[in-house]
C-alpha cells in the first residue's frame, strides 16, 4: 500500500514533483529488509562475513539505481579503519581496601575495553576517585574536576548531565553531549586519567544495564587513529548494585554521592579504595566500509553544494545467544532506516527533474560502536565540509502507523526545524519537539557526527499521536520494539504496519528536495553548540 499524498506544484514551488511521491512503496521497503536482515547476513558485525555481504548489496543497489559513485578513487566505497578490542570474558577485576575486597564479574558486573590497544593491561592498586558526572563546561560555570590533579587515577564517575528545571542549564531534564558516555571518556583521557567507570542505571542511561552488557560483551571497535598518549587503560561501565557494593566498602551511598554531584560546588572524592585485576584482549586491526552514491543537481551553481542522506547499515553480529539465538539481525535498528534511504536514493535518480543541489547518499558503518562510520565520513568527506548544505539521517522506521504529530532529533537547533514546520503544514502533521530528551537522542545517531563538525543535521523520527490503528496493536508493537531493542528477536515481522514509514518517506523527500532547492544554506540557531563551528568553516 502507498499512501504517499501529492499536492499541485503549482501550489507551492518548493514541492518535488509527483512523481518523486509515489516511487516507495511498502514492498519496496520491506525488500531491502528482508535482505539486509536476514539471518545469511549474520547481523551486519564490522568487517564480517555478513557486513561484507550487506556492502555488496547496497553497491549493487546504488548501481541499478544509476547512482554516481562518491566514495574515494571514484568507486562508492570509502574505507573505515577500526581497531577490534575482544576483552576475555574471564576478565575480573577487584575493588576495595587493605580490609576487605570485592570481586567484580565480567559481563555481570562490567564491562570494559580500552583505548590503549594493549593485549595484557595491569592493573596494581589503581586509586579510585568519583567525579560527579566527570563534566567540564565553561559556558555552564561547571567544572567537576575543580583542577585536581587525577592523573594516573581510575575516575568513577555518573552518566548524565546533572538535573534542573532551568532548560538553560544543561537543557534542563534534557540531555547535552556532556552526558553522554563517549563525552565522559574523553574528558577522562584529556585529564589524564588511567582509566574511567561509568556507573550506568537505568534512569541515567535511558535504557537497561542489557543493553550495554549485549553490546559491550563482544568485540568492541573504534577508528584507527594517532595513539595518543593519555589514551585510557580502561574504558568501563559498572552496574548499579555493583557500584553500590563497592561504594560501601569505601562508606559512601551511591544516592548521596549523586546528590552531591548535582552541586556546582561539587570536587572530586578519593574514595580510599583501589582497583587490581589483569584484562587480557585480542586486538585486530580492520577495515569496513562507508558507501557513498551521487545524484548529481540540476543547477550549474548549486550542484557542488551537497544534501547527505545517511543511514547506518550494521548491527552487532553474532554475539550473547539470548533463548538459543545469537544472531543480531537488526531489523529495525538499522535495516529499515538503510532500507528507507535506498529508497530514497532510487526515487531521487529515477525523477527527470533533479533538485538543484546534489544528493549524497551514504550507508554508514559501525554506529552501534559509538557512529564511528558517520564521524570516519565527517572528519574525511568525499567533498569539501562546507559544500554539505545539511544531513538528513533515517534510524530506525514507524511500524506502527501514520501520526498526527512528528517528532525530528534536532529539529529546534537549526532553520532545518523551520523547513519541517512548513512540510507539516502541507502534510497536516504537527512538529513536536524531542519527546524523552533525558534520553539523549540527539547524540546517540549518525547525524550527530555532522553536527559535531558543524553541519546542519537532524534525525528522521515518528510521532505518538497514531491514526485509524487499533491501540492495542500500538501498545502491543511498541513494548515489542523495547524489549527487542539491540536483542537478538530484532527481526522482521508481518504484523509491521509500513504506513507510517511511507509518511515518514514522504516528508524526508519534501524535507530533501526543499533544502536542495532554496538558494541559502541551512544555519544553526543563533547562540546553538554548533553555529560558531559552521560559521568557521563556511569562512575558510
Amino acid at each position: 500500500m502507498n499512501i504517499l499524498l501529492t499536492i499541485p506544484l503549482c501550489l507551492f514551488q518548493l514541492a518535488p514533483p509527483s512523481d518523486a511521491l509515489k516511487f516507495i512503496t511498502a514492498e519496496k521497503l520491506r525488500s531491502h529488509i528482508a535482505v539486509l536482515a536476514h539471518d545469511s547476513l549474520e547481523g551486519r558485525g564490522p568487517s564480517s562475513t555478513g557486513d561484507k555481504k550487506a556492502t555488496a548489496y547496497i553497491v549493487s543497489q546504488f548501481k541499478k539505481f544509476g547512482l554516481k559513485p562518491a566514495g574515494e578513487k571514484k568507486t562508492f566505497i570509502q574505507k573505515v579503519p577500526l581497531v577490534g578490542v575482544t576483552v576475555d570474558n574471564v576478565t575480573t577485576l577487584r575493588i576495595g581496601n587493605q580490609k576487605e575486597k570485592m570481586e567484580l564479574t565480567y559481563s555481570t558486573d562490567f564491562v570494559a575495553t580500552t583505548g590503549t590497544y594493549d593485549p595484557l593491561i595491569e592493573f596494581h592498586d589503581a586509586e579510585l576517585v568519583f567525579v560527579g558526572f566527570g563534566i567540564v563546561a565553561p559556558e555552564q560555570q561547571w567544572n567537576d574536576y575543580k583542577d585536581v590533579d587525577v592523573r594516573g587515577k581510575i575516575l568513577v564517575m555518573m552518566n548524565n548531565d546533572p538535573s534542573s528545571d532551568d532548560q538553560k542549564f544543561f537543557a534542563g531534564k534534557g540531555r547535552t553531549y556532556y552526558g553522554r558516555w563517549t563525552y565522559k571518556y574523553e574528558i577522562a583521557a584529556e585529564k589524564g586519567a588511567l582509566g574511567a567507570i561509568v556507573i550506568h542505571t537505568t534512569s541515567s542511561a535511558g535504557y537497561r544495564y542489557e543493553v550495554i552488557q549485549n553490546s559491550w560483551s563482544r568485540e568492541m571497535f573504534d577508528l584507527e587513529e594517532k595513539s595518543s598518549s593519555n589514551a585510557l587503560k580502561l574504558k568501563a561501565w559498572t552496574t548499579e548494585e555493583a557500584t553500590k557494593k563497592y561504594l560501601l566498602l569505601a562508606g559512601y551511598d551511591l544516592d548521596s554521592l549523586i546528590a552531591k554531584a548535582q552541586l556546582n560546588s561539587f570536587k572530586p572524592i578519593p574514595l580510599g579504595i583501589t582497583l587490581n585485576g589483569t584484562m587480557r584482549s585480542v586486538i585486530k586491526r580492520i577495515e569496513t566500509n562507508n558507501i557513498v552514491g551521487k545524484v548529481e543537481g540540476s543547477d550549474p551553481l548549486l550542484k557542488d553544494q551537497y544534501v547527505i542522506f545517511t543511514a547506518h547499515y550494521d548491527h552487532f553480529g553474532i554475539g550473547r545467544p539470548i533463548n538459543g539465538d545469537s544472531i543480531y539481525n537488526g531489523a529495525l535498528d538499522n535495516a529499515s532506516g538503510t532500507s528507507l534511504m535506498l529508497n530514497l536514493a532510487e526515487t531521487f535518480s529515477l525523477l527527470k527533474e533533479k533538485p538543484k543541489r546534489s544528493m549524497l547518499f551514504a550507508a554508514v558503518a559501525a554506529e552501534e560502536q559509538g557512529l564511528l562510520g558517520s564521524k570516519y565520513y565527517a572528519n574525511n568527506p568525499t567533498v569539501l565540509a562546507k559544500k554539505i548544505a545539511a544531513n538528513i539521517n533515517t534510524d530506525v522506521i514507524n511500524i506502527v502507523g501514520p501520526t498526527s504529530d512528528i517528532s525530528f532529533q534536532g529539529s529546534d537547533r537549526s532553520s532545518l526545524g523551520d523547513d519541517l514546520a512548513v512540510i507539516g503544514k502541507e502534510m497536516n502533521f504537527t512538529v513536536k519537539p524531542d519527546q524523552a530528551p533525558e534520553q539523549g537522542g540527539f547524540y546517540r545517531s549518525d547525524h550527530f557526527s555532522f553536527a559535531k563538525v558543524g553541519i546542519p543535521a537532524m534525525s528522521m523520527g515518528g510521532g505518538r499521536e497514531v491514526i485509524g490503528v487499533d491501540t492495542a496493536f500500538v501498545r502491543m508493537i511498541r513494548e515489542r520494539g523495547g524489549k527487542n531493542y539491540h536483542q537478538p528477536s530484532d527481526e522482521i515481522s508481518d504484523d509491521w504496519n509500513y504506513n507510517g514509514a511511507l509518511q515518514q518517506a514522504e516528508i524526508v523527500i519534501r524535507l530533501g528536495w526543499r533544502i536542495a532547492n532554496i538558494i541559502e544554506m541551512p544555519y544553526w540557531n543563533s547562540g546553538n553548540e554548533f553555529e560558531s563551528i559552521r560559521k568557521k568553516m563556511l569562512a575558510q
